[in-house]
Formats: structure tokens, sequence, C-alpha cells
């Protein structure tokens, strides 16, 4: 009877053993095939010649998710890559067709999906990604929502970095040793400084750093109410400065080469209207703008009205100004139409002065096949 007594004992601390020891190895994190569960998270990923690349991460529940700590080594090798499977890494890939880092998509007949991995990143605060990342995929973070704290290791310098500019972050650190980008003032910048990408926090107003000489195309302007360009500015890229709402903006005194004025930014050197200010839907080009080519606008989606002074002697693209939905009316004040160097009449409403129609027509070369509506203006 004792010997049993003895053997129910032991097998009873063996099994409770192996009862803690499961416990810890829970509290670690497990691997099940290509996934790694550690707390509230689950980790997919594959393996490459130069690491491990995590496609996807699932948060499994409402609670314990505030802060996603991504590992830096799964199964003995280095994390080196983040981003879905699908999400190609091309500067004219279409965000709307891949996943995020959380499987999260934009379907065209559902919207936002899913829905309930969508909610739950809403819970995520702090994003800590590892040192060992060098990769980060041009939709990585597409569709998370702003607030969140974040981090770019040194390694990830490739141009996909400038997609966190499309998300408003609490805090978001680069790390120093970085080669190609720096935050300064909520501003993503060249290492140098000298090119300003768009905003990665949300402000009411943001002064560009006085070492900007160049406002690059890419990177997301949103995020604030007022924007200072400083004289240090020699560059504005064509559709550089685009919003979606109206944007205040203001040119530093002493700046050579761009002045303000209702609003809008042209060159004092070329005439080019090079940010163009939306105000009660109404875009009112100012005078001492020579050429329309490549402009921004700041408003983009409000756009309702286009006027046109006679100063303008050549178009060579509008940016923005047609609409998918409604028509944008265009009104010209000068009696001589300016040069086009492309037709941009799709869904515009052209007005010119009056006895000016057929000079406009005639110039323009406009054909029955145009997609425009000409009047003269009373």
């Amino acid at each position: 009877m004792k010997k049993v007594v003895v053997v129910c004992a032991v097998l009873f601390a063996a099994i409770l053993g192996s009862t803690r020891v499961e416990a810890k190895s829970s509290q670690k994190g497990f691997y099940s095939g290509n996934t790694y569960q550690k707390g509230q998270f689950r980790f997919t990923y594959m393996a490459e010649e130069k690491g491990i690349w995590i496609t996807k991460i699932t948060p499994l529940s409402d609670k314990g998710i505030s802060t996603l700590k991504i590992p830096s080594r799964l199964n003995g090798s280095k994390v080196v890559k983040l981003g879905a499977a699908g999400d190609a890494a091309k500067p004219d890939d279409d965000p709307n067709t891949d996943t995020n880092l959380f499987g999260v998509e934009d379907n065209e007949d559902l919207g936002i999906a899913p829905q309930k991995i969508y909610n739950r990143t809403k819970k995520i605060k702090t994003i800590k990604i590892p040192s060992t990342v060098k990769i980060i995929t041009q939709n990585c973070f597409y569709r998370l929502q702003n607030g969140k704290n974040i981090n770019i290791p040194a390694g990830v310098d490739n141009r996909n970095v400038i997609n966190f500019t499309d998300i408003k972050w609490n805090k978001i650190k680069i790390s120093s040793k970085n080669k190609k980008y720096k935050v300064t003032n909520g501003c993503l910048l060249s290492k140098s400084g000298k090119t300003f990408y768009g905003f990665l926090q949300k402000r009411k107003k943001v002064v560009i750093p006085s070492t900007v000489k160049r406002i690059d195309v890419w990177g997301d302007k949103n995020g604030c109410s007022t924007i200072v360009i400083p004289k240090s500015v020699e560059k504005i890229d064509r559709s550089a400065m685009e919003t979606d709402k109206p944007v205040k903006v203001k040119v530093a005194k002493g700046n050579k080469r761009y002045v303000e004025k209702n609003g809008s930014v042209y060159s004092k050197v070329s005439g080019r209207l090079a940010i163009g200010y939306v105000k009660n839907g109404v875009l009112k080009i100012p005078k001492g703008v020579t050429k329309i080519d490549g402009n921004g606008l700041l408003g983009k989606s409000t756009i309702q009205e286009v006027i046109i002074p006679a100063s303008v002697k050549k178009i060579s693209s509008f940016y923005h100004v047609q609409k998918e939905e409604g028509r944008t009316a265009c009104i010209f004040r000068g009696k001589n139409p300016p040069k086009l160097g492309e037709k941009f009449f799709s869904n515009l409403i052209i007005y010119v002065p009056k006895g000016c129609a057929d000079k406009y027509k005639k110039k323009w070369k406009v054909t029955p096949y145009d997609n425009i509506t000409l009047y003269e203006s009373k």
C-alpha cells in the first residue's frame, strides 16, 4: 500500500512539474507550424535567405494588446522583414489591393475588413519594432488608426519610410543611426535635413525646419491647419503640397523664390503656381501667376470653382481640378486664351469673357468630341 502511495505521489509531482513547465513555456511563447504565439498576439512568418519575414500579426483579444512587441528572432533566426506577403514594395503599388501587417484590407464590397481585427488594432497604443528589421513593405501599417507610438530602426532606410507619414503618430522615433531619415518638429526629413517629405504628427501649426531646401512630392502633408514654409526652401515639387481639407500656408520673410498671396504660393522667378489654396470651394489664382504646371492644392477634396486671372499665359497641367463626381467650373478672366500643354477638359465647365468663346475654341482646337461645356460670362 505504501508503495502505491509513493508511486502516486511521484506521478502527481511529475504531472505538477509538467504543468508548471507548460505554463512557463506559454509565457515565453510557443510555435505551431509557421506561427508563433506570445501573449495576445499570433505571428505568422516565413523563412527567407536573409532571415525571417513576418507576414501577419493577429491580435487574439480585445484586452492585453496595448503594447505590441515584435520579436527580434523566430526559430533561431533574425526577424528582418515586416509586411503582408502580397504587399509589393513598388512605388506605383495600389494600396487598396493589399492587406496591411494585420491582414486588414479595404474591400470593394465590404469596406474595411475584417472589421473585428481592425477594431482590435485600435487598442494597440505602442508598436516596438526590433533593431533587426531591415525591410518594411509599402502598406505594412496602412489603415492603422492615428495616435500610436512607433519606432523605425536604423536599417530601415528605403523609400517606404515615407509611407509612415500617412498615419499621424503620437510619438515616432527614428534611430539616430538611420542613414537616410530623421524626425524634426513632427516632420519627416532626409538625414541631411535638406528635403522635407511630410508630417508625422497632428499639430495646429507646423514650421518646416529652416534646413529644408526642397519640399518633396512624396509624403502626406495632411495633419495640421497652418504650415509655414521657411526662407530656405528653393524648390517645391509638382503636386508636392496636397491636403484634403483647406490649410493655411505662409512663406517666411526673406524667401528668394516663393511668395504667398491670398493663401496660394507661386514662384517669383518663374511665375509657376506651386500651391493653390481652396477657400469655400473656390481656388482664386492670384494675379502674378503666369504658368500653371502641376500645382498642389490645399483642400483638393472641396474644390468647386477655379478663377484664372489674365496673367496666366500657359497651362501645362492642372492637377486635381477634375473631379470624379460633379463638374468643376473654370472661369477665365483673360481675353486671350492661355496656351495649353495638354487638354484638361474632362468634367469641366469653362467660362470665358464675353465675345471670346470662338477665340478660345479656335486656339484650343475644341472638337465636338471633347468633354467640355464652354460659356461666355455675362
